[in-house]
């Protein structure tokens, strides 16, 4: 029986590794120093529930906060809405940004997240949505039933003060 030359069966004794084996099947792989850990030693306690346009605008405001150029920026979040990272999606002109879906869903895919709560400023100030902002929300949110990665919710941002486009029935 032929193997791939990388990959083999191992037999060994403690916490099982998985690797790709033969013929798609799983087969412990004893290099896997991750897996030496068992689940409870995993440290999530410093990761926010992002459960709310508030706890949303309590981790993404901040970052936006000051800025002269339109950005946007994405928390993506695990299958229980905890925070994975934040990442900058795109940075814009003084009025517009680009919020295309192949840059939201690529980080979102990379680290698989479940979904993902979108934010932009406004560098004006007025944190009202633009015609535009709801469009493109609507869009992302298609996009991501599609990628199986849900839109919870999309910030609009003028200077502290914010406007969830979840709350007006938009994702």
């Amino acid at each position: 029986m032929s193997q791939h030359p990388v990959v083999a069966r191992h037999r060994t004794a403690g916490p099982a590794r998985w690797t790709v084996g033969p013929a798609a099947g799983l087969v412990p792989d004893p290099g896997c120093a991750a897996c030496d850990r068992s689940p409870q030693q995993v440290e999530i306690a410093d990761r926010p529930e992002v459960t709310s346009p508030e706890a949303a605008a309590d981790v993404l405001v901040p970052r936006l906060v000051g800025a002269d150029r339109e950005r946007c920026i994405a928390a993506l979040l695990d299958t229980k809405h905890r925070l994975r990272t934040v990442v900058t999606v795109s940075i814009g002109s003084l009025d517009h940004t680009f919020m295309s879906p192949r840059e939201v869903f690529r980080d979102a895919l990379l680290a698989n997240a479940a979904a993902v709560v979108l934010a932009h400023n406004h560098p004006s100030g007025d944190p009202e949505p633009s015609r535009d902002d709801e469009l493109v929300t609507r869009r992302l949110v298609r996009a991501g039933e599609l990628v199986g990665v849900e839109v919870l919710d999309h910030l609009v941002v003028g200077g502290c003060r914010w406007v969830s486009l979840a709350r007006r029935g938009r994702c």
